[in-house]
């Protein structure tokens, strides 16, 4: 889900990480042992809690997704490269006030896989959000939610059913959806 809000939340480099939120890795998308593997991932509703990333909760659907997710794999069949483009549109509400926005946030962005690791990508692009959570870095971003119209770079680490981020660039406008949706 986190993954989903990541990426999802790009269509532009996203679903099969939105979000970047607590991910999948992409419905249909095969094991590769080199090579190219596209598939077409899903964007799942999901909820952040109170507290998680706004100090209220939200829930978020898509009512418009569809993604292409391209990734290369090296000749062990770890993931090296990824873009990903498409149609994507978020709404997002704040589950205490009711109050809800929409936002187009389809494009295109791309993935590295620093490690080989499929559960360690850096997402890049403009256009898509990330929401930042208690923990994640810097310490200056948590309890942000950004939607990037410049350009952000995340880098999303999964281990032992826990996903973090590290806000790597935040270039140009951005809108900090927690404030929009406490307004």
């Amino acid at each position: 889900m986190e993954e989903v809000a990541m990426r999802g939340t790009i269509a532009a480099a996203a679903c099969a990480v939105a979000a970047l939120v607590a991910g999948t890795s992409g419905a249909g998308q095969a094991q590769a042992e080199s090579g190219m593997v596209v598939s077409h991932p899903d964007s799942p509703p999901f909820d952040y809690p109170p507290g998680e990333v706004c100090g209220f909760g939200t829930h978020v659907e898509f009512p418009v997704s569809d993604l292409t997710m391209s990734v290369w794999h090296d000749a062990g069949g770890r993931p090296v490269f990824g873009t990903e483009t498409g149609a994507l549109v978020m709404r997002a509400t704040n589950t205490s006030t009711g109050a809800t926005i929409e936002r187009d946030i389809s494009g295109s962005g791309s993935l590295l896989y620093p490690t080989l690791d499929p559960a360690d990508f850096v997402l890049s692009g403009n256009d898509w959000s990330a929401g930042i959570h208690g923990g994640d870095q810097p310490d200056s971003a948590q309890h942000h939610w950004y939607l990037s119209h410049g350009f952000m770079s995340v880098r999303v680490t999964s281990a032992n059913g826990h996903t973090t981020r590290q806000l790597l660039a935040l270039v140009g406008p951005y809108e900090d959806l927690c404030v929009t949706l406490s307004g």
